[in-house]
């Protein structure tokens, strides 16, 4: 069985993060998803604004998941370690993030898996979304 992981905050889940796991989904056999615990959320003051099991339960309700869990800690590593994935997928937009990238690279290398991203062509952050920034659907937007 081919397993694809996904692991983020996904503190406010959106359109980006559907069209993520559907073709995270479609990459394998299974998807797991796995979710920053609330005391590693380093996102600002208020943040995780949804708590680590309203966080998962919303997430477990998507189609294209299988299984969705907490993690205790502020990488996806330790998830990537006893899941195993074949895949580790991650949004384009995370690579900004080398360090933490860096760290969950050198550990699904180290289990013999890969580091894909994922680029949707659809790109929100839930901090925008929750400070207001898209008040309105944009043009540049596809309809779901």
């Amino acid at each position: 069985m081919r397993v694809v992981l996904c692991h983020g905050t996904f503190d406010l889940l959106h359109y980006g993060h559907i069209l993520m796991f559907r073709v995270a989904r479609a990459m394998g056999d299974r998807l797991i998803v796995t979710i920053t615990g609330d005391m590693y959320v380093d996102k600002g003051d208020g943040r995780p604004v949804f708590n680590e099991r309203q966080r998962r339960d919303w997430i477990s309700e998507c189609r294209s998941v299988d299984e969705c869990h907490i993690i205790q800690e502020p990488t996806g590593v330790s998830a990537i370690m006893k899941y195993r994935p074949a895949i580790y997928a991650k949004g384009r937009d995370t690579q900004q993030w080398t360090k933490v990238i860096e760290s969950e690279k050198y550990a699904i290398e180290a289990i013999h898996g890969e580091l894909r991203y994922i680029d949707t062509g659809t790109v929100f952050h839930s901090g925008e979304l929750l400070s207001g920034k898209y008040l309105t659907a944009r043009e540049d937007q596809e309809s779901a």
